[in-house]
């Protein structure tokens, strides 16, 4: 009866289980991932002192920091302080990356983009702030391996003074 029970629980088994198809990208301190029509590489460097690959069939089995795109399907978390939030997410970024606000009060919102020694990349957001959890998207993937800062300006409409808050990202595309 035990055999019969084990047959036919490793039979229904396959029409059962459900997989998903990933694409995978490499969170690491440098690596890549690339695909052909021959098959596909992936690496990473520094992470693990063994990392082995093996293929057959068109098949990829990988250990190390594979992981599927990055997405982000909900509001980022921002906690409150005195001031208000920023908050960038994901740190490091690879090709978008997302900045959000909350602000106690209303003003005026501009967030500018400088490299690392810096120089001013671009204002990447300029509005007029009522209330509310901003989230907005910003891509990177133009933007060369490096170090770079966010600087959220604000200026107080009922008071006229002004609050500076940078926030420092890492992009490894």
């Amino acid at each position: 009866m035990r055999k019969l029970l084990l047959i036919l629980t490793v039979a229904a088994v396959p029409f059962v289980m459900k997989a998903q198809m990933l694409t995978p990208t490499v969170i690491a301190s440098t690596g890549g991932f690339s695909s052909n029509a021959n098959g596909s590489l992936s690496y990473t460097v520094g992470e693990m002192t063994m990392v082995q690959t093996f293929s057959a069939n068109g098949n990829i089995l990988t250990q190390g920091f594979q992981q599927p795109n990055d997405n982000v399907t909900g509001l980022i978390d921002l906690t409150q302080d005195a001031f208000g939030s920023f908050v960038v997410y994901p740190n490091p970024a690879i090709d978008d990356m997302w900045f959000g606000f909350q602000l106690p009060e209303a003003g005026k919102v501009q967030i500018t983009l400088y490299d690392a020694i810096g120089q001013k990349i671009s204002d990447v957001y300029h509005t007029s702030y009522d209330n509310g959890k901003i989230v907005e998207q910003l891509n990177v993937s133009l933007y060369a391996v490096g170090i770079y800062i966010l600087t959220m300006d604000f200026v107080s409409d009922k008071d006229g003074t002004a609050h500076t808050t940078s926030k420092k990202f890492q992009v490894i595309n």
